[in-house]
This record gives structure tokens, sequence and C-alpha cells, in this order.
């Protein structure tokens, strides 16, 4: 009998407590007759008991599990369940009344649980009927009658909070052999639990106990056979690699130490180790020990680690703090490993660096070795989460500065004196970009070399960042670009980013160097708000003949730089660019082509040439600050360099300028030109990239939106009201090219909020044509094969039929159950409503939420839509695409699922069976009528090969 027809008949009748349950006789068959299977003793054995389940037993589920030994099924019908004191008093019993079977070398739950809560560990739910079970001793029996077929005694000793206790895996399971205690012992603890943070073996065979502990632990066990434990020598157990202080691997493993072992073969059980070697000499009992039944050999070669939390490499878990300093009581950290109080091998370490093991040269693997401080370095391989080390591995060549250059690592190459002149430092960014996000700094290298290892500061005594190990960092020769991290930075494209840093907007001085020895250091002077200050071109010419650092210190050298810097055209620099003469004329009028590199006149927009055709004032997705945006249509070409932003057009109010200096922002006849708040689409809503970032803000209602040149307006557009996550857009319909109306714009009735998504939650078209307003569709939804909108196709009677279902996934069944919906017409299943309902009522039909979205679910005839509870791959199981979800769950017996288009009754489909565990019901291919389908308990409906096929066509039923 396979698990889903156990299910399918473990109904709970909950009954008096059991009238014959105050005879704890054993043996023979009197009153046997009461029971249907007419059990003796020992027919039936108690295998394991959960009776202190995790946190609060009101919380938890208690429960018991029972074995047939036998070679036949087993009826329960009549059988009772006893809960007591373990002498038999305070006894409550529940009586099985259904026709429940054991099959023969099978195991069966009991739990203190209904059948509508029954979990699926549990077979059979005997309610409340037996109270609750002792945390400190008692006594739990099965009975056929006045037949006592097997009963346990337990007490405290064998009890673990959130832990079963288990017959011992290794016996075969015997109502003998679970009289005896010392046969029992708590489940193991190193897996994975069967139900949250609860371990135990429901329904399967219990694991082995451990081994009792010998005496001392001078001797360990080799398989059943005790034997003396053979104890280290000097000199055969090195400390190679200590973890003192981890970082972002704290929560998994914690601080370690490793051990080598340099020659012979030899025993750990006994081994003592600990931290404070002040502390051992006074008090050698004060180490911890290792202490384990069975016997820790070790080998020449081996690797042996020691952590504070057990993960892949660990030999041993450790309750050892190791101290980060020294103090009083511990004036030389350090690790220690000794036996029978003499010490083996110790080492001491310098004040340990977060998250970076202290690691031996492997050339210095030997007692003596060790005790050098110099023979240590840095680890700098990666593990776990991101902490440096190389725990129970091999450890790598120590490497002064070492990176990673592309898999190998290497020293890195560090600059010396001669190699670094810094030529620009912008200190003190506009409020547009904000400081520090917007500060940057860049420098002049005639090599090249590596950043790791670089220091940034105001003075060598005021070091605030330093370029990490990692990946090796190259640059040069030329200028190189250094941005503080951020959004803003990055958007830069620096050759790094650094954090820490944040430079003064008053009088300062920027500083670099390596080891603490200056490579170049410069002030700054006064910086004003948006202006970089930047190093005359003619002094970096001089540098590279001189390499004399020393030249970018007088103020004569420096100058205010004078010409807007992209992507943000705001404030003023050439981050990464050659610098702008010191002196030279402001420009004026003019921008540099960005196809000859050459200065040219702008050429502005004209009345006529551009027109507003979206605003998105409201976005739902991100804050206004990083997600508004409006754009342009253009109908001739011009560039944008000059333009002016406001709120206001009367008075003309101006409250942005695009940037006249700089490169040329041309645009095209026919561009959909977006001006947005922020152009990191990371922070702004998934924008396309926009043509300028602007910090003019949107209000959300009666306000409005004007652009100009020069003073003169262009075109405006006033609105009343916007709506939450939708833009509002001009119709493209209004949209003329050739011969665009500035005044189009100005009736309301000509624009409409947006319908189709540009992120997960917010409407629009920024950057991309506009779509007609209303477009002559009563329910339109967008057709993704059309790229265009259309009108929605709701199936009627007849049109899909429910196909397949999957009510009991393993797993967390609410992330992975999913049924199939077969079409029977081309149709789309956006106003279709599911429901837990075999018949709904009107009430349930209107309160019901439809699959809905603004992309048509489009289902040809014949195909095949899969609507689940997740539609991440990662999380549902792996199911091919989702078609839509649903936010009900689908019950493991008693269960239904209807689909309705308003209140009108499309297919339904239910089951009294229990499902079978990744077991789908399927729909035999040959049926496509729904009204053939309501049964699921029977034909055409029949059990799926294993978890069934969904968006696919059913194998034929038997």
């Amino acid at each position: 009998m396979n698990r889903r027809t156990l299910a399918r008949l473990a109904l709970v009748v909950s009954i008096a407590p059991l009238p014959a349950c105050g005879d704890n006789s054993s043996g023979g068959t009197e009153g046997a007759g009461s029971c249907v299977a007419g059990l003796a003793g020992g027919e039936l054995v108690i295998t394991e008991y959960m009776p202190d389940p995790k946190g609060s037993d009101a919380d938890g589920i208690e429960w018991f599990e029972v074995y047939n030994p036998g070679t036949t099924p087993v009826s329960l019908n009549g059988v009772g369940l006893v809960n007591s004191k373990a002498d038999g008093t305070d006894a409550d019993g529940h009586l099985i009344q259904t026709d429940l079977e054991i099959p023969p070398g099978a195991y069966m739950t009991f739990g203190a649980v209904t059948d509508e809560t029954r979990p699926e560990y549990i077979d059979y739910g005997y309610g409340s009927d037996l109270g609750s079970m002792s945390n400190t001793s008692g006594m739990i029996t099965v009975k056929c009658g006045g037949v006592v077929v097997d009963e346990v005694l337990y007490d405290a000793t064998k009890i673990k909070d959130g832990v079963s206790t288990i017959l011992d895996g290794d016996l075969d399971p015997d109502t003998t052999e679970n009289d005896d205690l010392s046969r029992w012992c708590t489940s193991p603890t190193d897996g994975e639990p069967y139900f949250t943070s609860e371990y135990g073996s429901p329904r399967q065979a219990n694991p082995s106990c451990p081994l009792p502990a010998p005496e001392n632990c001078g001797q360990c066990y080799v398989g059943p056979l005790l034997r003396d434990a053979v104890a280290p020598q000097p000199g055969q157990l090195v400390i190679t690699e200590v973890m003192a202080n981890a970082g972002l691997s704290t929560m998994s493993v914690g601080e370690w130490f490793e051990l080598q072992v340099t020659d012979g073969e030899f025993d750990l059980n006994c081994l003592q180790y600990g931290g404070n070697t002040t502390k051992f000499a006074a008090d050698p009992e004060s180490a911890q020990v290792v202490q384990q039944p069975e016997c820790l050999s070790v080998k020449t070669g081996d690797t042996v680690l020691f952590s504070q939390k057990q993960w892949d490499e660990t030999d041993f878990v450790i309750k050892l703090t190791l101290n980060d300093s020294a103090s009083e009581s511990n004036p030389s950290p350090g690790v220690f490993i000794a036996w029978a109080g003499t010490i083996l091998d110790e080492i001491h370490y310098p004040r340990p660096k977060d998250g970076v093991a202290w690691s031996l040269d492997p050339g210095a693997t030997s007692v003596a070795g060790n005790d050098d401080p110099a023979n240590f370095c840095l680890a700098y391989e990666p593990f776990a989460e991101g902490d440096l080390g190389t725990p129970g591995l091999p450890n790598p060549v120590c490497l002064a500065n070492p990176c990673d250059d592309g898999g190998q690592v290497r020293e890195a190459l560090s600059p010396v004196p001669g190699d670094i002149f810094i030529t620009e430092v912008h200190a003190n960014p506009s409020t547009g970009l904000g400081e520090p996000a917007g500060e940057w700094l860049e420098f002049f290298t005639p090599v090249s070399f590596d950043l790791n290892g670089l220091q940034l500061g105001k003075s060598a005594t005021d070091i605030d960042f330093t370029f990490g190990g990692g990946q090796c960092l190259s640059v040069g020769p030329g200028l190189v670009l250094l941005a503080r991290d951020g959004a803003t930075g990055e958007m830069l494209a620096p050759a790094a980013t650094y954090t820490g840093l944040g430079l003064s907007n008053s009088s300062g001085n920027l500083w670099i160097g390596v080891g603490d020895v200056e490579l170049d250091s410069m002030p700054y002077d006064s910086p004003k708000d948006g202006v970089a200050r930047q190093v005359d071109p003619a002094v970096i010419d001089a540098f590279m003949v001189s390499l004399d650092p020393a030249l970018n210190d007088p103020p004569e050298a420096r100058c205010d730089a004078t010409v807007p810097y992209a992507p943000f055209n705001a404030d003023l620099g050439t981050p990464g660019a050659d610098n702008t003469v010191c002196g030279g004329p402001p420009p004026s009028g003019q921008c540099t082509d960005p196809d000859t590199m050459m200065p040219r006149d702008i050429d502005p927009p004209a009345a006529g040439e551009l027109l507003i055709t979206e605003w998105m004032a409201n976005p739902s997705q991100v804050g206004d600050t990083a997600g508004e945006w409006f754009e342009l249509f253009a109908d001739a070409d011009f560039d944008l360099n000059g333009l002016e932003l406001g709120k206001v057009w009367d008075p003309y109010t101006v409250g942005d300028t695009v940037p006249a200096a700089g490169d040329c922002l041309e645009v095209k006849a026919g561009d959909f030109v977006l001006i947005a708040r922020s152009g990191d689409a990371a922070v702004n809503g998934g924008l396309p990239a926009p043509r300028f970032v602007t910090k003019l803000s949107l209000n959300n209602s009666n306000a409005g939106l004007f652009v100009g040149h020069g003073g003169v307006e262009l075109d405006h557009v006033a609105y009343a009201a916007t709506s939450d996550g939708k833009s509002t857009q001009l119709s493209a319909t209004h949209i003329t090219p050739g011969a665009l109306d500035v005044a189009v714009n100005d009736d309301p009735a000509n624009a409409c909020f947006a319908a189709a998504l540009y992120n997960a939650t917010d409407s629009g078209s920024p950057g991309a044509a506009n779509a007609a307003c209303g477009g002559g569709f009563a329910d339109p939804c967008f057709d993704t094969t059309l790229n265009a909108m259309r009108e929605k196709h709701s199936p009627g009677v007849g049109d899909i039929v429910i196909s397949e279902f999957l009510a009991n996934p393993s797993g967390t069944e609410t992330d992975r159950e999913w049924f199939e919906v077969l079409a029977n017409a081309d149709v789309d299943l956006n106003n279709v409503k599911a429901l837990s309902k075999f018949a709904p009522t009107p009430a349930e039909l209107a309160a019901g939420k439809v699959f809905g979205g603004t992309d048509c679910i489009a289902v040809t005839a014949g195909q095949r839509a899969l609507i689940a509870r997740k539609a991440d791959p990662a999380v549902n199981g792996g199911l091919p695409a989702v078609d839509a979800t649903f936010s009900f769950s689908l019950a493991n017996s008693a269960g239904a699922i209807s689909l309705s288009v308003g209140d009108l009754l499309l297919d339904a489909v239910q089951w009294a069976t229990s499902q079978g565990e990744d077991i789908a019901a399927q729909l035999d291919p040959g049926t496509s009528n729904p009204a053939l389908n309501d049964s699921a308990d029977a034909a055409p409906w029949c059990d799926a090969v294993g978890p069934g096929t969904p968006k696919q066509e059913n194998p034929a039923c038997p």
C-alpha cells in the first residue's frame, strides 16, 4: 500500500477516552476481539516518540511511531492508543475506528492533531484524546482490547527539546529490545530537520544510535572494538592557520584554526587545545579536550580543522572563542595544542584583521617554523561568504600584497615615487550630485601598476581608504579616475571606486601613498560648489619630463574647471579626460561635436520643433526624486545644449538648464527625448538612458511643465492631477511629424494615463513612441506578439478545461502547487477568476480576483496554460513558464478548483481522496469536455507519473 493510500485512509474519528485502557497487562489474547486484527503482544513495535516539540508544546505536534515487523498488513481498526504516567496512572486513550492498515515492514506515525491540521509527516491524528506527553517520564501503550501489543517507558535522560527519541536503527525493531532504555537515544541533529527546526525520522527507519562513551578519552572505538588511543609525539602536529576574528562568514563558520600532520599516524582523542597558554600553564585542566567514542585517526599530510560552527570542511566543532587582543588574563593570545598537560605546539598572533586568517607559509610548516611571525601572512584566497583563508586545505605561499589576476593570484605591482601626479580633484559636488557621492579625483601616471595597496587620505597620518586585495586593479599609463563608491561615481566609469575618504569643501589636501609612504599630495584651495580644481596641462607636461610630484603644489599650478562633464552635464570638470587650459576663455555659444571632436556653434531648437509628449510626476516603484521623468518629441535636428526647463512659464521661471558648454547633445528628427531625475537604471525604476539628468521636480497635481531656450518658451503643459505609477501621455494620434502643433497638449482630452508597463509596477513609454489613447478597445490588453493593443478574448463555457493539478508537492506546498488549463479555443485568461470552490456563490465570484495584467495571457486552441502559486522557477520547483498565479491553497484532500468569467462558471473539479506527495492528478488526454471532469476521484482522471506534465500533453491513463 503506497503513501497516498495510507493518507486517504487516515481519517480521524475523535472518541471518548478508551474504556479498556486501564488494563496494562502484556501478552495473551484476552479481549483481542475488540480490535479487528486480534493482535497479540509484539505484533506492533513502538520505535520513536516526540514528547517535547520545539518551543512550546502547544505550538508543536507530539507524536509517536509504530512499526509492523510482520509479513502481512495489520488492521488498526479497534486498536487503542494510550498515554499515561510511567506507573500507568492518569491514562488517556484513543480508539481507532477506521479502516487503517500498517503494511508489512512499514512505519506509521500518530500525532496530537486533527485531520484538518495534520502535516504530511503524521499518518493519523488522535486530536487531544491522549492529553499531553510528559517531558520527564511516561509510558506509551498500543492495545488490542485487553492485550498490550507494545508499551514503552521513557524518562528525561532521553528527551531533548525539538528532537525525537528513537530506538537504535542498528536493531531489528522488537518489543523486547525497546523495553531496554539503553537501546534508545535522541535523533541526530546534524542533518536536515523533518519539519522547520525539529529533528527525527518519522515514517522511516531510524538512524543508528551512537556508541557508548568510553570510560576515558584514552580509549576509542574502531567499529565495535575498543582500543587504546595512539598519542601524537612532539613535532607531528603543527598549527598552520588561525581565523581569530571572522568577518562576513561569522554566522556560518565563525572562528577556526587548522593543524597539519607532518609525520606518522596517530589518534587525536584526548588532544587538548585552547587560546590562553598563560592559563594553561597554571591550570592544564582549563584546556578543551577532543572527546569522541570513535578513534580519530590521522596520518602524514592530513589537514585537521577546528571551527566554532559545523561546515563541510570542519573536523571538530569547538567551544572556544579566540582572543582578538592582549589582556591581563591573556597577555599573549594565540592557539596551543597539548597532550596530557604538555604543549605540542603553540603560536601567538598580532591583533587579527576582521575576516582574514593568519596563514603560515608552507615552507615553514614545523613547530619551530611557526614560532617566527615573519613566516606568517594575511590569507588572500576567499572562502565561505567572502572571508579570506584556506580552512581544511594546504596554505598558499605567503605574498606581501596579493591580488587575483584573472584567476591567478600574484603579487600586486605597487607604484613608487614619480609614478603618480595628482591632476584634478572634485571635492564640492553640486546639490544634484550630492556629497560625498559625487566626489572624485584624478591622477596621471607614466607607467602601469596595480591600485591594490594604494592609500588615499588627507596626510600620511590621516589615511581614510586603502585599496584591498581581490582582483588586481591594473591602471596606466595615462590619466586614472577614482570616484566615490555608489551609483553616481560608477556612472563616470572610473578605474576604481573608494569609500571613507570625504573631501573638505574648505581648503583641503589630497594625499596618495603606499605603505604609509607619500607618492603625491596636492592642496585644492577652497573649491566652488559644483566646480572641480584642476592642474594646468602645461604643468602636467612638465611632470612627464621631470617626474617631480611637487609641481602641482603651487597655487598657480591649479585653477577651476570650466566645462561640464557627462552624463550629468551639471558640474564642471574633466574626469578621466585632458584638463582645459587655465586662464583660457570660457566657452560661449559653442559645444564639442561628438563626431569631429571640434568646437561648433550650438544648434538650438526653434518654435514648433519640439513637443512635450509624456510626463511621470508620481512613480510608484521608486521615489519621486529618483523616478520622475518627462519626454519631448523632436520634429527637427537640434542640440539640447542651453535648453531651459521649468514649471512656471508666466512669468518665465527657469528651474534647470542643460549646460551649453561641453559635448553637443544632438537630437535627431523623430527622436523621443527622455529627461529624467536620475540616470541610474538601478534606482530610477529601470528607465532607458536619459539624454539629460535634471534637478527639476514635478508636482503631482495642479502643476505644469515648460521647455524653452534663451528666455523664449517653446512648449508647455498644465495638468490638474496625475495617477500613482502611471505617466500622462499625449495620444499618438496627436503627434504629427512634420506638422507639430504645440497646442495639442493643452487639451486634457488629447492625453490619457499610460497602460503599458515599463517596469513591474509603473506604466509609460519613456523615450519611445506613445500609444494611442483609448485605441477603440472596450477591454484592451497588450499583445506582445503583435506588439500592439487589442481586445481581450475572454473564454466562454466549453472553451477551457482543467486538465491537471498538483495539490501535494514536496517542499513548501504554498510555493509549488499548480494546475493546468487546456484551451479548446483561442482565448485570453486575463478576466478569468480561479477559486478553491466547486460551486462558488455569487458573493464568492464577486470577491474573486481575475488573473489580470496589462499583457494578454493568450492561449491558442490545443495549448495548455500553467497556473501556479509562484512564478519563479527557483522557488516553484523548476516549473515551465508560468502564465498566471493564484493565491489560495490546494487542499491535499477534500479540495476543489473552479474557473469563471464574471458570474459565469466555466469549469470546476473537486476531489475527496488525499493526494499523494509529488503525484499529480491528470485528465485522460482523450477528454476535453469540462462537463466530464468534475470528479478527480474517478475516470477520466488518474494519477500522473510522478509530479506530472505541466504545459505538456498528458499521457494516456491506464
